[in-house]
């Protein structure tokens, strides 16, 4: 039986961080047509499904991930790389014709950075999951399904159905249909958002007073909700946490939210409290954006418990 099953994108992600890389009013620039050297890259595995059924496998979970690849050169980097973390890759479905997402991540000196994505054959439908074989699980980790609500809410009611736990990590096009997504809210065990996110899905500002009764009305059992260097805040019926960042030097925030949703919910997965899975949440994602790449990183079950 398996553990934990993620949903979602599986990617190829190309990085390049330079010092020549300049940021001004948010933006991160180079001058035209200027011919520059790349200090740090590296060419893996990304997208919201990779990246939290490896950081479930460090962990020690038997995890698996529904995702979409093409019948491309690509595809087999995201298949290595599940195989050496001892990820279960039968649920994967490989499309004839079709192309592997990837995206060319530029990483600014202070560790921010843009992306340009490349959409292949990532979304996902109801007819590339082998229902029957997902059935025998503990929890879904659903990531952006890049806007199929119909999915979503499919997703949800098997879940119920067969007494699996959701996490929900959605994306911005779920967010964008928030009139959609709302409703279904009640039915997630835990909710991961960024500022931002939570800012779009409720209508309110993050300091205003009504931010926090309108989060709750969501419904979700475990709401959390990352802001960035300014740590991450949990909600649940009867508390209300903060934890801060653990002071490191970022290298590469790409992967900090996936590692910090996928540790959060191991720990729930050991029955450990709310309070001890934001204590790994944040250990996790301090370890990650130290590293360039959103797996290197990610923490092993000995490492996240000292």
């Amino acid at each position: 039986m398996l553990d934990i099953i993620s949903f979602g994108a599986a990617t190829v992600d190309i990085f390049a961080k330079s010092d020549h890389f300049r940021v001004k009013d948010k933006n991160l620039f180079l001058e035209y047509s200027s011919k520059n050297e790349i200090d740090h890259s590296l060419i893996c595995s990304g997208g919201g499904a990779t990246n939290s059924s490896t950081a479930f496998s460090r962990l020690g979970l038997n995890a698996a991930l529904v995702s979409l690849l093409g019948f491309d050169s690509l595809s087999h980097i995201i298949t290595q790389e599940l195989f050496q973390n001892q990820v279960n890759s039968k649920l994967l479905v490989a499309k004839k014709d079709e192309s592997t997402d990837f995206s060319i991540i530029l990483v600014a000196p202070d560790g921010g950075r843009s992306i340009l994505t490349h959409r292949g054959s990532s979304r996902l439908e109801s007819a590339d999951i082998s229902w029957e074989k997902i059935k025998k699980t503990k929890w879904f980790y659903i990531t952006s399904l890049e806007g199929n609500l119909d999915l979503l809410e499919q997703l949800i009611g098997f879940a119920k159905e067969n007494n699996i736990k959701i996490a929900l990590n959605p994306g911005n096009r779920e967010i964008s249909a928030r009139k959609i997504l709302l409703p279904l809210l009640s039915q997630i065990d835990f909710l991961l958002l960024n500022r931002v996110e939570s800012e779009a899905l409720t209508l309110a500002d993050f300091g205003q007073t009504d931010y926090w009764p309108k989060l709750k009305k969501t419904g979700s059992q475990i709401i959390a909700v990352t802001n960035g260097r300014r740590g991450a805040h949990i909600l649940t019926s009867d508390q209300n946490l903060f934890s801060p960042i653990i002071n490191t030097t970022p290298v590469d925030e790409t992967g900090a939210g996936d590692s910090f949703g996928s540790a959060f919910v191991a720990a729930l997965c050991y029955d450990y409290s709310v309070k001890k899975a934001l204590s790994w949440a944040i250990k996790n994602s301090a370890s990650v954006v130290s590293f360039m790449g959103a797996k290197e990183g990610l923490l092993t079950l000995n490492k996240i418990k000292r």
